[in-house]
């Protein structure tokens, strides 16, 4: 196999109650009716592939600026309120590595939540802008929750002028596929109808990244536990048992989208998995 290698590009952080991402962590009983809650940091990031027939290749965008001003509504802000320097967007991380976005040949876009999606900002007018994959269902679906409405944001985490950036052309997706040698797209659900993970195959190991289908080790368990935040929560059973007969097969590492206690045991930009 032809060597490819990866860097994670961090895009700060937001703030959560952590019901949000495990299901009633604290549940209340009889002995203690008010059980406390919890709030969180989570890590927000995209992934920069290099690869040896594509070039670069990259896993989700991260926030559109503005996310952490006054583009997100307040009801938003108000439960997740994004933080994020100006150099912590996307167009600035690849610029540290002497990267601009012309030069990213192929873009997959886990699912267009605001959080993932929003840094298609940066891919306006770009001649690779037509290389843009997203799940089919996800992509139908929030299209239908933004736009049968005037408002810019509708809920369910989709921003309506994230579909709309102009001169994207997205592929949409619906079930695994191979995008190179060593990329292989695998179709969840869960989180949202439909989410793209990506696996990646280096000389040094396997990974795959399953983005908001499984927040964090503690949902995938064992034994798996749902997130707060469910589309359906049977497909969430389903995604667990599919990356688990992937990561055996693979031996591979997961990397989940939103773990802080993982995310602060990797290494971030500029190094690269290889």
């Amino acid at each position: 196999m032809s060597k490819i290698r990866f860097a994670i590009l961090s895009h700060g952080h937001i703030e959560n109650d952590l019901a949000w991402n495990i299901a009633i962590p604290f549940p209340a009983s009889i002995d203690n009716k008010n059980p406390k809650t919890e709030w969180i940091k989570v890590p927000t990031f995209s992934v920069l592939i290099e690869h040896p027939d594509l070039g670069y290749v990259l896993y989700d965008t991260g926030s559109c600026p503005g996310d952490e001003a006054n583009r997100l509504p307040s009801l938003t802000k108000a439960y997740f309120p994004y933080y994020a320097k100006r150099e912590e967007f996307l167009d600035k991380r690849l610029e540290s590595l002497n990267i601009s976005p012309e030069e990213i040949s192929t873009i997959v876009v886990s699912h267009m939540h605001w959080d993932h999606s929003g840094g298609l900002k940066f891919f306006s007018n770009t001649k690779d802008a037509k290389n843009i994959y997203v799940h089919k269902k996800d992509f139908m679906y929030g299209l239908c929750v933004t736009h049968q409405s005037t408002a810019k944001f509708a809920g369910g985490g989709y921003f309506k002028d994230n579909f709309e950036f102009e001169n994207l052309n997205f592929n949409l997706i619906e079930e695994d596929q191979n995008l190179a040698d060593g990329l292989d797209l695998v179709a969840l659900e869960g989180h949202t109808p439909g989410i793209l993970g990506l696996l990646i195959r280096l000389e040094s190991g396997n990974y795959i990244f399953p983005s908001d289908a499984v927040y964090t080790a503690k949902n995938y368990g064992p034994p798996a536990i749902n997130p707060g935040i469910i589309y359906d929560t049977l497909g969430f059973q389903r995604t667990i048992t599919k990356l688990n007969l992937l990561q055996k097969k693979y031996n591979a590492k997961l990397i989940f989208p939103h773990d802080p206690k993982q995310f602060s045991n990797l290494k971030l930009a500029p190094f690269f998995y290889e």
